[in-house]
């Protein structure tokens, strides 16, 4: 697997990156810590490396979360009962923006600021117009008009949702929208959804906790029983992660940067599980997994102490040994670009770790 550092696009990105690196390598559990954050496949793990990239720092509360994501990595995983999908952005797409709600908003901000938001009470346009105190908005309800009839389906989206189907799980969509947009979803995505949950019904807002907890609920699932796609990351990851759910992250265009890409997809039919196939792996095969993608750093690490004792070892040589501790140093320093001489004992010294572990399960 290519190095996430790879994908930066600005010397920013790349120092904030380095930075966040060098301190969870200083830190107890430091490799294991840093391992995690460079391959966070885990959907907590990545929203917790992506704050740390974006932060340019590591807090402690964010690296005990990340240690506490490494500690469940074995652990039997939750199967999944139901996807939800976002709408906007995921299954849909509309074909000319108008924003009319948006329009409204701006003619009359302070008394917006006063009364609930249309994406939380069931509320058409001309109504919520009149609790703005703004006259029947005649232009806006045209631009709404537009708006929904350009509304079409991804090419990808009926055919994800029918495999989904398939495979017996529940599918939800969940989505942050006004009333006027229901309708069209319904009648475009029909008998394929289970459950509708949009936040006008809920009250409540992506990434708000209530939000998810509503999704779950109407699901009749466990939190963790829940797989989220959407294409907005705070909305869709972060909100269904804070929220005990797992994530997969739609990013259409390929635009991912910094540690998200681990947890992305540019196609809708691959953010969705296919229960049929794979097997279990033992902790021992992710372990040699993460060795190997992380195998670059690792060697580095372990490159860098052997040389630190051989050095010592030059200085405490008596000096009859002088000239074959030299020698060890020299020999050692050509290995420096050899990562795959440190692969075996990396594993091996895994293994010692584990097995005490595998003796007490």
């Amino acid at each position: 697997m290519s190095d996430p550092h790879q994908s930066f696009r600005n010397p920013a990105e790349e120092s904030a990156y380095d930075a966040v690196l060098t301190d969870l390598a200083g830190r107890p559990r430091g490799n294991e810590a840093a391992m995690i954050f460079r391959t966070p496949t885990d959907p907590e793990a990545a929203v917790i490396a992506d704050a740390m990239v974006r932060a340019g720092t590591v807090s402690d509360d964010l690296y005990a979360r990340l240690l506490t994501v490494g500690d469940r990595r074995y652990d039997r995983q939750p199967v999944t009962c139901a996807i939800a999908f976002d709408a906007f952005g995921t299954l849909v797409h509309i074909g000319r923006k108008r924003h009319p709600f948006e329009r409204l908003i701006r003619q009359a901000r302070d008394r917006a600021k006063m009364i609930p938001s249309p994406m939380t009470q069931s509320i058409g346009l001309a109504d919520y117009a009149a609790a703005l105190g703004l006259p029947r908005p005649d232009a806006e309800l045209a631009a709404l008009d537009e708006e929904l009839a350009t509304i079409a389906l991804y090419p990808d989206t009926l055919d994800t949702l029918r495999r989904v189907r398939d495979q017996g799980l529940k599918v939800a969509v969940a989505s942050n929208l006004a009333m006027p947009y229901a309708a069209p979803l319904k009648i475009l995505l029909g008998d394929l959804i289970d459950v509708w949950h949009f936040s006008f019904y809920a009250g409540a807002i992506k990434p708000e906790r209530a939000f998810y907890a509503g999704l779950s609920a109407k699901l009749g699932c466990e939190a963790d029983e829940l797989l989220m796609v959407g294409d907005t990351w705070r909305d869709d990851i972060v909100g269904a992660v804070d929220a005990g759910s797992r994530a997969k992250w739609l990013d259409r265009d390929g635009r991912a940067s910094y540690v998200r890409r681990f947890i992305a997809t540019s196609s809708l039919a691959n953010a969705c599980p296919d229960r049929g196939s794979g097997t279990r792996k033992t902790e021992m095969e992710l372990v040699v997994e993460s060795i190997d993608a992380n195998l670059g750093y690792l060697h580095d690490q372990r490159w860098a102490n052997e040389m630190g004792q051989l050095r010592q070892a030059v200085e405490r040589a008596p000096d009859a040994g002088k000239a074959a501790a030299k020698q060890a140093v020299k020999d050692h320093y050509d290995t420096r670009a050899q990562p795959e001489n440190s692969r075996e004992a990396l594993i091996q010294s895994a293994f010692e770790r584990i097995k005490p572990r595998s003796a007490n399960n």
